[in-house]
């Protein structure tokens, strides 16, 4: 009787997922496994149990899903069959449509590696229905107050996560060890870990590691870690009195050279050591990539392979995806917290042909509180000089905080429909220059449903 709702619950959410394609609905990637969880409660676990290898769970704030799919790369390099939720919906409805769209109609799910992208304050819910074999922490930032809390309670509920695995003899957690906060995490666990961090940086075009938001940092003992590197915000080479500091990593990168569009970056493990080029802006990039290797290392894959699925990985909607719009050049940038934002502003600032719209939406799945806006680093655009344009539903709180950032309030304009938005830029782009968007959550899903149509017109 299980079996049949599985495969009822796993057609239905194809079934659906279909229909929201066809008729252009939305992105069809959480209505699917709704109804079909609602079919069949255990379906997730049942799914995932077909896993005939390694099961890897990826969460953190920032770059899951940059990561995920610079991983997904890498394994199909390998030759591995996944499953993996690539559009970046990462709650159980979400991960229930990814796979069922992998599964066979008779409820076969026939992969070598799960790839799941999991949202940070949701892991204890899914690892309550799984045991990975990986866990892979990005990092934490404060993020969405309204919907996570204070780090503090985040990183709690990443702990939790962790310990509701059951089997955890076969666990590792890859863990970024220039982030205090993830580490303190996995000090607090009794498993496998594998550490990576950064340690030289040269930036290729003269820019410097500029301020970020910091987050306070303390040491389990009470007082704040001391930096002797900061890479940005609060990760780096930290240290305390006490005599507690950052872990040595296990795969570390030795040389990373930063340019406005790519980086180079030499790797280093006690194993291996090899370069590779990130096709991809921006320091935060660097990080996921070294994640994403560090992870494929521990599942034996071979560095050549690695450079092959890093190098040729094609970037997810809305995360420094390039396209071309009338021939001319857009990069879309989802941004959602004071660093991740501020950390896309410096590559949009170190841009000298760079245009830029801001979107900003308010509802849920964005965060209905905007006061981040505040905390984010928009002062690296006050000497900004060509039009900015604001979107979204929080177009004019945006113009605010530019104004208030320095930004020359003549060069500020609000547009609050997003298409008009692009069309409006896109027009005014001379054949130098390339047009930035950052959008929010919801934006970048409104986008979804009409960028496609002015893709190469």
């Amino acid at each position: 009787m299980k079996i049949a709702l599985h495969i009822l619950g796993i057609n239905l959410a194809k079934f659906t997922a279909y229909l929201s394609q066809a008729f252009n609905l939305g992105s069809g990637t959480s209505l699917p496994g709704m109804l079909a969880q609602k079919v069949s409660p255990d379906l997730f676990s049942y799914l995932v149990s077909q896993t005939k290898k390694d099961i890897i769970f990826v969460t953190g704030t920032n770059g899951k899903t940059t990561t995920s799919g610079l991983l997904a790369g890498i394994l199909k390099a390998d030759n591995r069959k996944i499953a993996h939720n690539r559009k970046g919906a990462n709650m159980l409805t979400g991960l229930i449509t990814a796979l069922s769209q992998e599964s066979s109609i008779f409820g076969n799910l026939n992969v070598d590696n799960c790839l799941l992208e999991i949202d940070e304050a949701y892991l204890p819910v899914i690892t309550a229905k799984a045991d990975p074999n990986i866990v892979v922490l990005t990092n934490l930032f404060r993020d969405q107050l309204d919907r996570y809390g204070e780090l503090d309670t985040t990183a709690k509920k990443v702990y939790a996560g962790i310990e509701k695995i059951k089997n955890k003899k076969d666990l590792c957690i890859i863990v970024n060890a220039d982030d205090p906060i993830t580490s303190g995490v996995a000090e607090k666990t009794n498993v496998k870990k594998l550490y990576f961090g950064i340690d030289n940086i040269v930036f290729s075009n003269n820019q410097d590691i500029s301020e970020s938001q910091k987050e306070i940092t303390t040491c389990k003992c009470g007082k704040n870690y001391m930096y002797s590197k900061i890479v940005y915000s609060h990760l780096g080479h930290y240290h305390c009195e006490c005599g507690n500091k950052r872990p040595e990593p296990d795969i570390i990168a030795t040389q990373v050279e930063i340019g406005i569009e790519s980086s180079t970056i030499t790797v280093k493990s006690n194993e291996h050591e090899f370069s590779y080029k990130l096709h991809l802006p921006g320091l935060y990039n660097v990080y996921n990539s070294l994640c994403a290797i560090s992870t494929a290392l521990t599942l034996g894959i071979a560095p050549k392979t690695i450079v092959n699925g890093i190098e040729n990985y094609s970037t997810v909607f809305g995360r420094a995806e390039t396209l071309k719009i009338n021939n001319k050049d857009v990069l879309i940038q989802l941004i959602k917290n004071p660093v991740g934002a501020t950390e896309v502003l410096k590559t949009v600032n170190n841009d000298p042909n760079s245009k830029l719209i801001i979107a900003i939406n308010d509802n849920y799945a964005d965060g209905r509180d905007v006061s981040w806006l505040w905390d984010a680093g928009f002062e690296l655009l006050k000497n900004y000089q060509k039009e900015i344009i604001c979107s979204g539903h929080r177009a004019y709180d945006m113009a605010v905080r530019l104004k208030y950032a320095g930004v020359n309030t003549k060069l500020i304009s609000v547009e609050e429909d997003i298409k008009t938005a692009i069309e409006k830029h896109v027009r005014s782009l001379s054949e130098n220059e390339k047009l930035y968007i950052l959008p929010t959550y919801t934006v970048l899903l409104d986008m979804q449903l009409f960028l496609p149509k002015m893709i190469n017109k």
